[in-house]
């Protein structure tokens, strides 16, 4: 069961640990995020929660990004990578209030994802509802070889 507790940036050792061995962890997978933010910098990290499906025909990318616009996502392909940014701003008022537990996450983020195969650039596809960004790839089909006969 979590507690409240008074918000503070998490410097401590184990802390610090546990983020390297995310990282470490992150990178083992298809799925990359670029860190150019850490709280142990004083900065905030955000990683959205990434699923791939592959079809017969396509891959189909879904990212969890509650909270944020339409208007606030770029989504680019180079060198067979899907990068995805996103940013959400922070709503600001006169009066800041003294957290007791925080969580939800403000800023910027990427994360980049390496199609296991060659897709057709000219034809991905990407969709936002409910705060769900989906991305669709589809393959580049296969050439089967040619058997040539000998005359």
């Amino acid at each position: 069961m979590k507690t409240l507790a008074k918000h503070t940036n998490p410097s401590s050792p184990i802390e610090s640990i546990k983020r390297q061995m995310d990282r470490f962890f992150d990178d083992l997978t298809p799925f990359t995020l670029r860190n150019t933010n850490d709280q142990l910098l004083g900065m905030d990290i955000m990683t959205p929660d990434t699923d791939m499906m592959e079809t017969e025909k396509e891959y189909v990318i879904a990212v969890d990004l509650p909270g944020f616009q339409k208007k606030d996502i770029e989504i680019n392909y180079q060198d067979n990578r899907l990068i995805i940014k996103g940013t959400r701003k922070e709503e600001t008022k006169e009066e800041k209030p003294d957290y007791l537990h925080r969580e939800r996450y403000f800023g910027e983020f990427i994360r980049t994802v390496t199609m296991p195969t060659k897709i057709k650039e000219d034809k991905i596809k990407a969709s936002f509802k409910d705060g769900v960004l989906t991305v669709k790839a589809p393959k580049v089909e296969v050439s089967h070889p040619k058997v040539v006969a000998i005359e």
